[in-house]
């Protein structure tokens, strides 16, 4: 039996917030800049092989956004993707630092 893959895409903010989260771990340290760009690659392997292994994002506190909607994945130990899945396409819609409040999202 063949395994299904899911087409991963990124929205436009995902994309930036990925490129400033990627800028700053680059003045600090290149290395660790190399190391999430690594981890995010293998994030979206993950997520084409198999996306409901993820749980949702049950920390939100969106009222607009009704429960059980994104789910959430954490990487490289402080980032969390947000994302749908529709269909057999996953949208990833945010990139986290966890460590920061994100006002971004909402």
């Amino acid at each position: 039996m063949e395994r299904k893959e899911f087409e991963v895409r990124l929205s436009s903010r995902s994309d930036r917030m990925l490129l400033a989260h990627t800028e700053f771990l680059a003045r600090v340290s290149p290395s660790a800049a190399r190391k999430l760009l690594t981890e995010f690659r293998i994030l979206r392997r993950r997520l084409a092989e198999n996306p409901h292994m993820f749980p949702y994002a049950d920390d939100l506190d969106v009222p607009s956004i009704p429960p059980e909607t994104y789910k959430k994945c954490v990487f490289f130990g402080r980032y969390k993707a947000l994302f749908l899945i529709v269909g057999d396409c996953v949208h990833i819609d945010a990139i986290i630092d966890c460590r920061q409040e994100n006002r971004e999202l909402y």
